[in-house]
């Protein structure tokens, strides 16, 4: 009787497939607006804040004269538009760090120079409100007494 059947030699186990080289990584490139495209609208926005800041500085001043000084007016009127500075500014900048991501490089700086403006007319508005608001003198000493001429009991 014959043995069982000879088997055949399995083959060695291939190597794993050599992993296919990988593509380098894709950037996404937003294309560069266009010189004239990219001034006219910057020109454009900061025309736009120019004309909006005018309009509310003139607003204010209205409201100033229409209250034909009333108490306190001109105080909540000074921080009105120093808060309205301060939110134009973080406008601009916002504005600024958008063009940049858009690669428009010439609206990026109009709108720099916008904050440049805004920042130096908000430290003069501030300014202005510090020199009009000192701070108190500082307490008199304990056992302090006025002097009064001829009065002999001056320290």
């Amino acid at each position: 009787m014959p043995g069982p059947a000879p088997t055949a030699p399995t083959p060695p186990a291939s190597p794993p497939p050599a992993a296919a080289p990988k593509a380098p990584a894709r950037r996404l490139r937003r294309p560069t607006p266009s010189p004239a495209a990219d001034l006219t609208v910057g020109v454009l926005l900061l025309l736009v804040m120019v004309l909006v800041f005018l309009g509310r500085m003139f607003a204010y001043g209205m409201d100033g004269w229409a209250a034909q000084g009333a108490e306190g007016v001109a105080d909540r009127l000074d921080r009105a538009r120093r808060t309205f500075v301060e939110g134009q500014l973080a406008v601009a900048v916002g504005l600024a760090g958008l063009a940049a991501l858009l690669r428009a490089y010439r609206t990026a700086v109009l709108q720099l120079l916008a904050v440049v403006a805004l920042f130096g007319i908000g430290v003069l508005m501030q300014h202005d409100y510090d020199r009009g608001h000192p701070a108190p003198p500082p307490p008199l000493p304990s056992g302090y007494t006025p002097c009064h001429s001829g009065s002999g009991r001056c320290n």
